[in-house]
C-alpha cells in the first residue's frame, strides 16, 4: 500500500512541474556575418556572449518558453561590413535586421492556447550577476522584477 501511495504521490509532483508548450515550436536566432560580435537573450533570460564568429551562425531552443528574444550583432571591423540578425521560429523567419556595423532584431512572444506556459523562470539578471530564479505563472517577471 505504501508502495502505490508513495508512486501516487510521485506522478502528481512530475504533473504539477509540467510546462504547456506546443511540441512543434522550436524558437532561435540566427546570425550572417564576415566576422563579428554576437550576444543574444537565452531561454532562462541570461545574456550570452559569442566573440569572433565568422560565417553564419545558428541557436535553437527546442521545447523552451520565452516572452522577450534579443540577438544583436556587431561587426568586428569599423568598415561597412554587412551583419544580419534573425529570430527564427519552426525555421521560419519572425524577425529580420541587416545592416553595416550592428543591427539587433527584438520578438516578445505572445502565447495562445495551449502553448501559454503554466509557470517558467523569471531570468532578470540579480544584483550577483546572475539569473532571478522565481517561479513565475504565465511567462514573464517575478514581483520584484516588474
Amino acid at each position: 500500500m505504501k508502495k502505490y501511495l508513495s508512486l501516487l504521490f510521485l506522478s502528481f509532483l512530475f504533473i504539477g512541474c509540467k510546462k504547456e508548450y506546443s511540441e512543434d515550436e522550436t524558437y532561435g536566432y540566427e546570425a550572417e556575418c564576415q566576422q563579428c560580435d554576437i550576444n543574444y537573450v537565452d531561454d532562462l533570460g541570461t545574456t550570452i556572449y559569442v566573440n569572433g564568429h565568422k560565417g553564419v551562425w545558428k541557436k535553437d531552443f527546442p521545447r523552451s518558453v520565452f516572452s522577450e528574444m534579443r540577438v544583436t550583432v556587431t561587426a568586428r571591423q569599423s568598415s561597412a561590413n554587412a551583419v544580419s540578425a534573425y529570430i527564427v521560429k519552426n525555421g521560419k523567419r519572425l524577425v529580420s535586421q541587416s545592416g553595416n556595423s550592428s543591427v539587433t532584431a527584438r520578438h516578445t512572444v505572445v502565447y495562445t492556447g495551449s502553448s501559454k506556459p503554466i509557470s517558467s523562470i523569471c531570468g532578470a539578471p540579480t544584483k550577483k550577476g546572475g539569473a532571478c530564479q522565481r517561479k513565475v505563472s504565465g511567462g514573464g517577471r517575478c514581483w520584484q522584477h516588474k
